[in-house]
């Protein structure tokens, strides 16, 4: 049913225990589970630069980067247990839930799993959460878990 299962991570605890459903829906549907972090340009080191982009194959530091976010990727996967599902890591720059989207698309995700810290600040009133947007963007079911 949800052979491609796409967990959206923050590295926070809800979007941990978003990682426990996402691997669940994989393993029932034998899937694919694709591990997404988004980093978001506001939020990079200012020593960076605005010109950040951890997919170009200049800069030793931009490559270090890149790598401690795909390694903290593989610890969030290992953390949750056994694993008997096919893995694919990816990392994205941009707005968090256009990036989402986006990456929904591109690899043919059949379902979006993600946490939700339920918090409503006043820029998500102004803005909307990330999860508010890729639940009304998504052309895949968004499955959100607290």
């Amino acid at each position: 049913m949800f052979s491609q299962v796409l967990w959206c991570t923050d590295f926070t605890e809800p979007a941990r225990r978003a990682g426990e459903h996402a691997l669940q829906c994989a393993q029932c549907s034998h899937g694919t589970l694709h591990v997404l972090a988004v980093i978001d340009p506001k939020d990079l080191p200012p020593i960076l630069g605005e010109a950040f982009n951890p997919f170009a194959d200049e800069g030793r530091l931009q490559a270090q980067y890149e790598q401690r976010v795909l390694d903290q990727l593989k610890r969030e996967v290992e953390a949750l247990g056994t694993v008997n599902v096919p893995v694919e890591f990816h990392l994205r720059v941009g707005v968090p839930w256009r990036a989402i989207v986006d990456a929904a698309q591109e690899l043919g995700v059949t379902l979006i799993v993600m946490g939700c810290r339920g918090r409503r600040g006043l820029s998500e009133v102004l803005l909307g959460s990330t999860v508010e947007n890729v639940v009304k963007h998504a052309s895949c079911p968004v499955l959100v878990t607290r």
